[in-house]
């Protein structure tokens, strides 16, 4: 079992980086009530579940994880959820659009747009209204590229557009063909609009 030292480490990282209990579950892929109850030892935590909520929210796995609370972080090696969703809360605003684009695309991928495939262009009309003259190509530039590709892949190699989904959901849909896909996301832009 995970022990209080480790809760304790999770409390203070989250309110250092002024993030929610609801962020920081969201990023670990449970509850917020889960995680809640894991912070303030409410419940017990099995080491399988300490490891994950380690490695996804920061990088790291369990048995590191005390230590890595009471160094210096670079925000840049923190997951990309992670760096999107300390950047929001702590304000940080980036100037140039390209950087803009990069910390647009993280957002949405810290807030689950690619947990079902998605392509380019549908990503671009999510962001932010500043970035209209950017193009779709610049988009699957940036996600084709390390570090976003190390969890982002593409469904179809050689396709137009390409397909891009969360490689932690990808399992379901790459038995699909294309055009289910493309159709699944035209229904999904008709839902939003």
């Amino acid at each position: 079992m995970a022990n209080e030292e480790f809760s304790k480490a999770l409390r203070y990282l989250r309110l250092k980086y002024k993030l929610s209990q609801e962020t920081v579950a969201k990023i670990a892929g449970i509850t917020q009530s889960d995680y809640s109850a894991f912070e303030r030892l409410k419940r017990e935590l099995n080491l399988n579940d300490a490891n994950n909520i380690s490695k996804l929210v920061w990088g790291v796995p369990y048995n590191k994880f005390v230590e890595f609370s009471k160094v210096e972080i670079n925000i840049e090696n923190l997951p990309l959820p992670t760096q999107a969703a300390i950047n929001k809360s702590t304000g940080n605003k980036l100037r140039s659009t390209e950087n803009l684009l990069a910390n647009e695309l993280d957002r949405l991928i810290a807030e689950g747009y690619l947990n079902s495939p998605t392509i380019a262009k549908h990503l671009h009309s999510q962001m932010d209204k500043s970035l209209s003259k950017k193009s779709s190509a610049e988009i699957t530039n940036l996600l084709s590229k390390s570090p976003r590709n190390k969890i982002i892949i593409s469904l179809f190699k050689n396709s137009s557009p390409k397909i891009f989904v969360h490689k932690d959901y990808a399992a379901k849909y790459e038995k699909m063909e294309k055009d289910e896909i493309l159709e699944l996301i035209r229904t999904c832009e008709v839902k939003e609009k």
